[in-house]
């Protein structure tokens, strides 16, 4: 009789994680490769798209695309680089010009001063050549790091979507593969019951189906409340109602590395990266900036042309021409254009940090890759079919 209740034991065990590893990686194995044909699927008509407990979700592509439209972060980094872009010309203009009023009157006798001369002059100042030109390059520059800014963000924003949908599918296989198990389970427990009844078994083997029911539900109800918040989070990036359901996730797009070598994909990252081009911009602003420093050495011009009239009221024409003098260099230039210096070279030690982080991020990433393609195929060639052979054997006997 003991003899008999270890095994029925054993018999239970082996054939609920058989189960439960079967169902549960089989999809991942196989539904990515038939990844086109799964994401036509989803997009057949409504009542082809309605499973048991509600409708599929719809392809990662589509979702990523309605959040790069409808997120909130992203149209505020899209107003900030339209403004930017706004700033490119008004930077590089001339001053307003000036329009200037003056009466000049005899006080030789203060009691009755005497007109003397009226005059109009309409001024315009003329920054040293090359000024505003490097004002408008920075100005320039400065709008491509928010650009890259945007790329940035809208790449995060992608990421975050995928990585959601990733979670949220493994979460429903999961509970997939949870939910066969407890109606194996479940019918474990009456099976067992049955043979107590009758003598043919102990009551541990179903105290044990019924404390393993127990924590599988226990699980189910954990995965509800995990997806709800990842749903949450998901409609969140999508600009949507936080209380919005997300559909069931079947299936994943495939993909795959096209670079295979750790150096090509690594100069391509550094190729692409915002985060790098980030800082390169910043270089090249640091870099107009110093120039323009170097420029306020020199000074700047300014004419003017206008009409006066003697106390006579007889017209005469005034043409006026002057320049800035910087002579206060030691307190001013000087201590700008050093300041300049060191921004430029803080900005080219922030570009060597950046590539540095994406290099080791690279080499990080491609060992997971390929350590999890390792795994895929550990599972697909030997795992899979030992548990299945196992299961068979465990249903046999």
């Amino acid at each position: 009789m003991a003899k008999f209740s270890r095994e029925d034991s054993l018999r239970v065990k082996i054939i609920l994680r058989s189960i439960l590893l079967l169902v549960l990686l089989i999809p991942v194995l196989h539904g990515n490769g038939d990844a086109a044909d799964k994401r036509a699927d989803t997009t057949a008509p409504a009542d082809a798209a309605k499973t048991e407990e509600g409708a599929l979700a719809p392809p990662v592509d589509e979702l990523i695309a309605e959040a790069l439209v409808n997120s909130p972060a992203v149209g505020a980094i899209r107003s900030r680089v339209a403004a930017s872009m706004e700033f490119i010309e008004p930077a590089s203009a001339l001053p307003d010009p000036e329009l200037e009023f003056s009466l000049e009157e005899n006080i030789s006798s203060l009691s009755s001063p005497v007109f003397a001369k009226g005059e109009m002059v309409l001024k315009q100042k003329f920054p040293f050549p090359g000024k505003l030109s490097v004002l408008g390059k920075t100005a320039g520059a400065e709008s491509e790091m928010e650009y890259a800014g945007l790329i940035d963000t809208e790449r995060q924003l992608t990421r975050d979507v995928r990585t959601i949908y990733a979670r949220l599918y493994a979460l429903d296989s999961e509970a997939l593969a949870l939910n066969a198990a407890r109606e194996l389970v479940r019918m474990l427990e009456a099976t067992a019951a049955m043979r107590y009844s009758t003598g043919e078994g102990e009551q541990e083997s179903q105290i044990k189906a019924q404390i393993e029911s127990s924590r599988l539900t226990e699980r189910m109800n954990d995965i509800t409340a995990e997806r709800a918040g990842m749903a949450a989070g998901l409609n969140r990036l999508l600009g949507r109602s936080g209380s919005l359901p997300v559909g069931k996730v079947t299936a994943l797009p495939s993909v795959s590395i096209e670079h295979e070598g750790i150096g090509s994909i690594e100069e391509l990252a550094l190729a692409n990266s915002p985060a790098v081009f980030i800082k390169k911009a910043a270089v090249k602003s640091a870099k107009y900036r110093l120039e323009s420093a170097e420029l306020d050495f020199w000074p700047d011009f300014f004419a003017g042309a206008g009409v006066a009239f003697d106390s006579e009221y007889d017209p005469m024409a005034v043409v006026s021409f002057g320049m800035t003098l910087p002579v206060w260099q030691n307190s001013k230039q000087k201590p700008l254009k050093r300041a300049a210096g060191h921004k430029l070279e803080e900005a080219k030690k922030s570009l060597k940090e950046a590539e540095t982080v994406i290099s080791s991020e690279i080499a990080g990433l491609f060992a997971r890759w390929s350590r999890d393609q390792e795994q895929i195929m550990r599972y697909r060639d030997a795992i899979i079919p030992q548990t299945s052979a196992a299961l068979n054997s465990a249903r046999a006997s």
